[in-house]
């Protein structure tokens, strides 16, 4: 019996760090200049420099917006104006070799320059567009996405 509830224990223990460890801010702001904004769980919020970025968040531009990321791995992104990017999926914990990044584009025109994730698992990072999915082994992208 006692096995038992030790085992509960930790697994309840294991599904609260899991969660907890999804919760984290995966990156910040940088810069927002014009219309720039973090639309989160149905929310449009301002996108201000320091803001905490989350896995699953979008950016967003207007025509006259632009928009500076960093991620947690290092990983440096920059929005142009009428762009839309969905931070799909972020995985950096080298230690236990979970490294992976997806950015989904709609729309816009989008610079990525890799961090530590693209350096230590070459491959793990893609970019999907409407029309196309780009495997990342180099250092710097530059796309224009049009609908």
């Amino acid at each position: 019996m006692r096995i038992a509830i030790l085992i509960i224990c930790a697994l309840l223990a294991s599904a609260i760090n899991a969660a907890a460890l999804d919760n984290r801010p995966i990156g910040m702001v940088k810069t927002a200049t014009g219309d720039s904004a973090i639309l989160r769980e149905g929310q449009r919020l301002a996108a201000l420099p320091g803001a905490q970025l989350f896995l699953g968040d979008q950016l967003a531009t207007g025509p006259t917006g632009a928009m500076g990321v960093i991620l947690r791995d290092e990983t440096v992104l920059s929005l142009g104006p009428s762009s839309l990017t969905r931070l799909e999926h972020f995985a950096y914990e080298p230690a236990q070799g979970q490294l992976g990044m997806v950015l989904r584009v709609t729309r816009g025109l989008i610079e990525y320059l890799s961090g530590k994730i693209s350096k230590l698992a070459p491959g793990s990072v893609r970019i999907e567009t409407p029309v196309a999915t780009l495997g990342i082994r180099g250092t710097h992208l530059l796309a224009r996405i049009e609908p």
